[in-house]
């Protein structure tokens, strides 16, 4: 069974709609160590594979309230062709604008709202001409290992960040999701509902509703979720934390997450 939250909340993101995709291709790589970009070398295939940042969920996918379908911008065609992701009619995304920092203009776009979705990318603007950047790739034909972190310094190719947050072991770690996923939940995913409005990502794993988990440090909303952190754009690079200040992560009856009694948001 499901949370009949949950249950809204994929009907809500799946009427944004879906566009015709093309078949899926078996072509995954990790995306990760070095740089890619327009004046960079071929990606290193890396001596060992990470498991990437946690991804898009699998039945909302990069489903968004909000954008028009229009050309993409030429900075996101731009980084998605040098991962070599095929982005097919590049005048037909659905693109979200946002206001970044100094001026500039943040956008996010992806082929098609919900999960048959083939590229899904979110930039972040900071200080210095340092811009960030979240990607992910499914069946372009490159498939990213999990969701993907970038950071470009002005017109330098972008450095694929990933590895490094990870190394921060900020989230559960693998003992932790299987005492989890034993006790009947699912595997962490990324919230981007709220990407339009604030440079946060958040992770989340979803218990059984019939099977709530033991109160611990991550559990909360009565055993119905796990906390894995928030990932968060700080002026010029990515961080990881555990808590937020409610202006972060503003909220409204539409959310899957409860408003309230959210122990990992002060302020509200």
């Amino acid at each position: 069974m499901f949370d009949p939250r949950l249950k809204a909340y994929v009907a809500l993101v799946l009427l944004l709609g879906c566009s015709a995709c093309v078949p899926a291709q078996d072509n995954e790589i990790p995306l990760m160590s070095g740089s890619v970009g327009s004046v960079a070398p071929a990606i290193a295939q890396p001596a060992h594979v990470d498991r990437g940042l946690p991804t898009l969920p699998d039945a909302a996918g990069s489903a968004h309230a909000g954008g028009t379908y229009a050309a993409m911008p030429a900075e996101a065609k731009r980084i998605l062709e040098d991962l070599e992701c095929n982005v097919g009619d590049p005048t037909n995304a659905q693109v979200i604008r946002i206001p970044g920092r100094d001026g500039r203009e943040d956008f996010m776009v992806t082929d098609s709202s919900g999960p048959r979705y083939h590229y899904w990318i979110r930039s972040f603007a900071g200080r210095g001409g340092i811009t960030g950047y979240l990607v992910q790739l499914k069946n372009c034909p490159v498939t990213t290992t999990g969701m993907r972190a970038l950071v470009a310094e002005g017109d330098m190719a972008p450095r694929d960040v990933t590895a490094t947050l990870l190394a921060q072991k900020s989230m559960p770690d693998a003992a932790a999701m299987a005492a989890y996923t034993h006790g009947g939940a699912g595997d962490l995913f990324a919230l981007i509902q709220q990407l339009d409005k604030v440079p946060v990502v958040r992770w989340i794993a979803e218990a059984d509703p019939e099977r709530p988990l033991a109160k611990d440090a991550r559990t909360f909303d009565h055993g119905n979720f796990v906390h894995g952190g928030f990932l968060v754009w700080d002026n010029d690079h990515f961080t990881v934390r555990q808590t937020l200040a409610a202006d972060l992560w503003p909220c409204d009856d539409s959310q899957l997450l409860p408003c309230k009694g959210d122990p990992f948001v002060s302020g509200r």
